[in-house]
């Protein structure tokens, strides 16, 4: 990690409210110079929240460490960070995979370098980008996030398949809206709104299930959307031509096998089946309605083949939480951070001397 935070305000983020902080470069030289005396041309994968904010500092401090290409590096950074000339010094210092986030067709300008674009404008100008950063980085993910209170309709999951026939070559990971506790500003307005599912943290990885109703949607609308979107990207058709664009064996075989597997044809069976037990059991739609917080046996089942011989020693209760437990809370009066700008002070809860947080500044 060379940073905490994130600079930007995507309020729907664990990483919102958490400002931006540099860390001392000095540890992640070391911790490289380490890893090469260790490994043959190791793979290291930055766990920033947006890779690069400080690029300069950032880069300089990986050239000053270990020879150009010595160690391959996966990031996850955003379009506004990913211009060509950092571009072109990102593939020579042995970036073989980013992670670019984004997120909506119609918020995050800032964030995606589209200002104020949205729509179909908005994909065009991002498809340019993404295209171009696979002309320096042979594996790109572009993140988006379905169930935004921005969409509506069809339009926002048909402008993602536009974007997909424009960039053939990226592999498109989708993320359910979901609201982690207290983790995002935006968390406190959905439980106000009595928006808030009580799924249990162990279906809360942006996939199994979205705990936050959509505001412009029925569940079976949703899913429906959801899954076309899902069988268009992981079409034979589209796993052909991402095969045919994609530059190397192992970006070409890792989409592929993605693809195929739990990812791609995994998922869209398993948003397949959540949709056809909203419409044949009852009990089950009650749950998505919010009607019951008696969690279905479907959920229940999955959580014990998970565990499997860790299920007997799963307490009582433990699937169960109040989902408005901030908003009901004495802290949920609290202002959000009123900055996210400056020198960030150190993050609380944190012994003294396990970070060694920047004093140069940060991103204006």
């Amino acid at each position: 990690m060379a940073s905490l935070g994130c600079p930007y305000t995507c309020e729907f983020c664990i990483d919102a409210a958490v400002p931006y902080q540099p860390l001392d470069t000095g540890p992640i030289k070391e911790d490289l110079r380490f890893l090469l005396k260790k490994f043959r041309r190791p793979i290291v994968a930055w766990h920033d929240p947006n890779f690069g904010v400080r690029f300069d500092a950032t880069l300089s401090a990986i050239e000053e460490a270990v020879p150009p290409g010595s160690i391959h590096f996966i990031a996850e950074s955003s379009l506004s960070v990913l211009s060509e000339p950092h571009l072109r010094r990102l593939e020579r210092n042995g970036f073989r995979a980013m992670v670019p986030g984004i997120e909506s067709w119609y918020d995050l300008g800032n964030k995606s370098h589209t200002g104020n674009l949205r729509g179909m404008d908005k994909v065009k100008r991002v498809a340019e980008h993404v295209n171009l950063i696979l002309r320096h980085i042979p594996y790109v993910q572009a993140n988006f996030v379905l169930g935004l209170d921005s969409d509506s309709g069809e339009e926002p999951f048909e402008l993602t398949k536009r974007f997909l026939d424009r960039t053939p070559g990226a592999f498109p990971g989708y993320s359910l809206l979901t609201a982690f506790g207290q983790a995002a500003p935006l968390n406190r307005e959905y439980q106000r709104d009595g928006r808030v599912l009580p799924f249990p943290f162990h279906f809360l990885n942006n996939n199994q299930a979205m705990n936050v109703r959509p505001r412009h949607y029925g569940w079976r609308e949703f899913y429906d959307h959801v899954i076309d979107l899902t069988r268009y990207s992981f079409s034979w058709r589209s796993l052909l031509r991402r095969f045919r664009v994609n530059r190397g064996v192992v970006p070409r075989w890792m989409n592929l096998l993605r693809s195929v597997s739990s990812e791609g044809f995994g998922r869209l069976r398993y948003y397949r089946g959540i949709r056809r037990r909203l419409d044949t059991d009852r009990h089950f739609a009650a749950y998505f309605e919010q009607e019951t917080t008696q969690l279905h046996p479907f959920y229940v089942d999955l959580v014990r083949k998970d565990l499997g011989p860790l299920w007997a020693w799963l307490p009582p209760g433990a699937l169960d939480h109040d989902p408005t437990a901030w908003l009901e809370s004495p802290r949920s009066a609290l202002p959000a951070p009123a900055s996210r700008t400056g020198p960030a002070a150190r993050r609380p809860g944190l012994a003294p001397g396990t970070l060694r947080p920047s004093t140069q500044p940060v991103l204006q």
